[in-house]
């Protein structure tokens, strides 16, 4: 007996909603579901990744802070032939030290530069300028960044943009505390430029990713092309400031997620409270939410005109056809949750460790560390605290290329798991700067540990072309006080750190030195 065609279409039009409705259910949830996931790793990964570039900068200035402070140390007061030989060496191998100084000089008290850098300048009046001024009235000072002045038509006479220097200057004081001059230096802003490419080279997973450093003055002075020298026209929301991240749009109109860190002052900054915002366009961070839903609408169609001819064939033979359908359905979802799934996991790794070396980074260091004092704290063990870095690192990139200190600093994260335990923590933390935390060590017995990993590091042989170099560390070591921050332990490591580079580096130092 044939089935009447107005109940066939009645069955077609019955399960071809059903189909839809499902169809529909399904998608929305798991799409709202991965949309909340990869918007909170994505995000997550950005105020990582805006929170390394803010501590790079600082770390920048607070190195080249040091590097005047101790060079005025040695300074004599300006009294002599010997005594003005011996100035001019000291600004020369302190400007020779490092690439990005464009201009290092000594000011008597009325502001006429007595020595400097390859002799520019000697003799003109600074006292009208920032650095000088600011420097007579507080123990150092640190500008934001501005245009060259007098050193424009000099240092770049034919440039096709203008140079930009952040200054650094202190009070130099004569042994009864009185201030005879002024020690300043101009830091060429190519350098913060540097610590923004090797940002953006991480982020390379994430397409579209721009950082923005934002001065104290709202200006944008590093970021693209098309904002660089704009003023900041959309504020940062609240919610992004407290998190560190979040969703937000701009005044083009296009939102996006936003990662935010600031750099802050501290007991060895006080400086320039610059702004840092690493943002990547919505619609490129949910890519793979457009490609599931488009997935999920051609699933649901089929799956609408399957249920539609199930209805359409009949009732009675509706179990088998259905079961294989719901078994194909589960199968396409089952197979898009696993790249979901693979997807988070990849995002998720991207938070919490360095994309370089694999070892932990900033964020998930923090995190971690804090696990392990709760921990100590209930057993009664202690902690040891130790602040890494290379040796002249910056030297290797500038000679030999960023692929072959990328090569150094993959081996030396290689060390780092050849020597550590699995309770300990190794993080890679800056540039070249790597953090440790030695579960259930005192520092004596975390000073043996980092001073083989040192003997270890110290006999690699590193190729670049024809050329063989080595590289060596410093280090220093400190008993984590545990009633104390893990901040503040990382600052009394990093105070060792800078004792071990002032002994001449290529060694370790502990705080029972």
């Amino acid at each position: 007996m044939l089935v009447p065609v107005n109940l066939k279409l009645r069955w077609f039009a019955i399960y071809a909603g059903f189909g839809l409705l499902l169809s529909v259910v399904i998608t929305a949830i798991l799409t709202q579901a991965a949309t909340r996931q990869i918007q909170q790793q994505v995000g997550v990964s950005l105020a990582n990744v805006a929170e390394q570039v803010a501590h790079q900068l600082e770390r920048g200035m607070v190195e080249r802070l040091r590097d005047l402070q101790t060079a005025a140390q040695l300074m004599p007061t300006p009294d002599s032939e010997a005594s003005n030989v011996r100035l001019e060496r000291l600004v020369a191998a302190l400007y020779n030290s490092y690439s990005d100084y464009a201009w290092i000089g000594i000011t008597d008290r009325s502001g006429k530069v007595l020595i400097s850098s390859e002799n520019i300048l000697e003799g003109a009046d600074v006292s009208a300028r920032p650095w000088f001024q600011g420097a007579l009235q507080q123990p150092y000072f640190i500008g934001d960044v501005h245009g060259a002045l007098l050193l424009e038509k000099i240092l770049n006479p034919n440039g096709d943009e203008p140079l930009r220097f952040v200054d650094i200057s202190l009070p130099l004081k004569d042994a009864e505390g009185t201030i005879w001059g002024v020690f300043g230096s101009h830091l060429n802003w190519q350098w913060a430029e540097g610590v923004e490419q090797n940002a953006l080279r991480s982020l390379e997973s994430l397409p579209g990713t721009d950082i923005l450093l934002v001065s104290s003055e709202n200006q944008i002075i590093l970021g693209p092309d098309t904002l660089k020298g704009q003023a900041l026209q959309t504020p940062v929301a609240d919610e992004v400031r407290e998190k560190g991240w979040g969703l937000q749009e701009w005044r083009d109109g296009a939102e996006y997620l936003i990662g935010y860190a600031q750099v802050r002052s501290s007991a060895n900054y006080q400086g320039p409270q610059w702004q840092v915002m690493v943002r990547e366009p919505i619609a490129l961070a949910l890519q793979p939410i457009t490609e599931l839903r488009w997935q999920a609408a051609w699933i649901g169609l089929a799956v609408a005109l399957t249920f539609a001819g199930i209805g359409w064939i009949s009732a009675g033979r509706i179990a088998r056809p259905f079961a294989n359908l719901s078994s194909k359905l589960e199968r396409e979802v089952r197979e898009r949750t696993d790249e979901l799934r693979a997807s988070n996991e990849k995002l998720r790794q991207l938070a919490t460790t360095d994309s370089l070396t694999g070892l932990l980074n900033r964020r998930a260091l923090f995190e971690r560390a804090e696990q392990l004092q709760q921990q100590a704290l209930r057993h009664g063990q202690p902690l040891a605290v130790v602040m890494l870095d290379l040796d002249h690192f910056k030297q290797v990139n500038d000679r030999y290329g960023h692929a072959a200190g990328d090569d150094v600093l993959v081996e030396l994260a290689n060390d780092l798991r050849a020597q550590l335990r699995e309770v300990d923590l190794g993080a890679r933390t800056g540039g070249e700067e790597f953090t440790l935390v030695l579960d259930g060590s005192t520092a004596e017995q975390a000073k043996k540990v980092v001073e083989r990993l040192a003997t270890t590091f110290k006999e690699h042989r590193f190729t670049s072309g024809d050329d063989e170099f080595q590289v060596t560390l410093s280090a220093g070591v400190v008993a984590w006080e545990l009633e104390q921050s893990f901040d503040k332990a990382v600052d009394h490591a990093d105070k060792r750190l800078y004792q071990a580079k002032e002994k001449g580096r290529d060694c370790v130092v502990a705080a029972s030195d």
